[in-house]
Formats: structure tokens, sequence, C-alpha cells
């Protein structure tokens, strides 16, 4: 892992800053990494660079999230566009699926994009927040867009029931996506087999979870105070 040179450029320093800290991250896991680690790698000498750009730890996480995840909220949102321009009865639940997953699936194509699915999978099992808040200041549209459309496909749920699927689906498909992720920078075998079986194997459970029926035992449930 080489330390860069450091740059007078703020911009670069923000960037060199970002970058490293996303592949510590991704590599030693969030909480095991310091602000002055990632500093030191990204070869600033000026201890105070992190709290000037990033403010504290968990701004420097979200500009790494966030960052990284604006041109997949764009490519989903012209996905979207495509999936609104079909006749209605060509619209299913497996292209929705496919709209929302394959952006992501495209982040396996390059070493950063593999670090930030490893870095998503870590924070998901934190909080569920990212699935069902998005961004602090809303500028992602995507994500509402998706679950407005997928609701459609799963039926009348009880609003508890559906806000708990919305998580399960978020957590399956970015989890999934992590476990192969981290196995693709450990340098093992793929868990779920080739690529091409993987992508397909997970858009048929995503799209079971959105369209499984209600069963009578979980709206029972769902009524009970």
């Amino acid at each position: 892992m080489s330390t860069p040179k450091p740059s007078n450029n703020t911009a670069d320093r923000r960037n060199a800053l970002i970058l490293k800290a996303q592949e510590l991250f991704a590599r030693k896991g969030i909480d095991a990494v310091s602000l002055n680690e990632i500093n030191k790698a990204a070869g600033q000498k000026n201890t105070s660079a992190m709290h000037y750009h990033f403010g504290s730890k968990q701004g420097l996480l979200d500009a790494v999230i966030y960052e990284h995840y604006g041109p997949i909220d764009n490519d989903i949102n012209s996905r979207l566009d495509q999936f609104d321009a079909l006749p209605v009865e060509q619209q299913t639940a497996r292209l929705i699926t496919e709209a929302v997953l394959l952006p992501f699936v495209e982040q396996l194509e390059t070493p950063q994009g593999v670090d930030y699915l490893v870095i998503v999978g870590q924070v998901f099992l934190k909080s569920s927040d990212m699935i069902l808040k998005g961004h602090p200041d809303a500028i992602d549209k995507a994500r509402q867009r998706a679950f407005e459309r997928m609701n459609r496909f799963t039926g009348e749920l009880p609003e508890q029931v559906l806000e708990a699927r919305q998580v399960m689906y978020g957590n399956l498909m970015m989890q999934s996506l992590a476990i192969y992720a981290r196995a693709v920078l450990d340098g093992n075998e793929h868990p779920f087999g080739g690529k091409d079986l993987f992508i397909s194997n997970l858009t048929d459970t995503l799209v079971a979870a959105l369209t499984a029926p209600l069963s009578e035992e979980t709206k029972s449930k769902s009524l009970t105070p």
C-alpha cells in the first residue's frame, strides 16, 4: 500500500483522503481505521486536514459512500426512465430489480467499485438509514423512485411489513454484493459461483423477496399492537 506524495491543491488533498479512506475501510473495516492512519497513509502532514475537509469520521465515511454513489444514482434513474417508457404490461418485477441491481453489479469491474461494495455492506450491518432515508440531504433520487415502482409488485401490505421488506430487500442485495466483492478483494473463490450465475441467481432471489405473498400469520402479527 503506497503512500502518495502530498499535494498543494486542496481538491487533490481531499480526493487523496477519500481514496485512501476507501481503501483502508474496505480492507481493515470502518471501525478499525483511525483518522490519523488515513491522514498518514494519504501522505498528508497536516493533521488537521481531515477535520478541515470532512469534520469527522462520519463526514469522511459519508463522502466515501455518497460521492461514489452519484454515478450509480444517475444510472439507476436512467434505467427507471427506460422502465417507465415501457407499456405497463411489459413492466415486470424482474425488470425493476435489474434496474436497481445492475448499476451496483458494475462496481465489481473496478478496484474502487469493489472497495465501495465492501464498505456499503459494513454500513448496512450497522444501520438501515441508507435504505429507508437515503442521502442525509436527500439529493439521491433513484432510491425513492425505485421503491415507488417496486410497491406495485408487493401486493397490499401493511405499512410495517412493507418497510421491513424494503430493508430486507436492500440488505439482501447489498450484503450479497459485499460478500462477492470481498471474495474479489481477497482473491478467493467466489462463494456464489461465476459472475453471470451470481447475478442471475441474485436477481431471482430478489424478485422472490419482492413478490412473496403475505401469509395470514404475518398479517395477523402486523396487526398486533
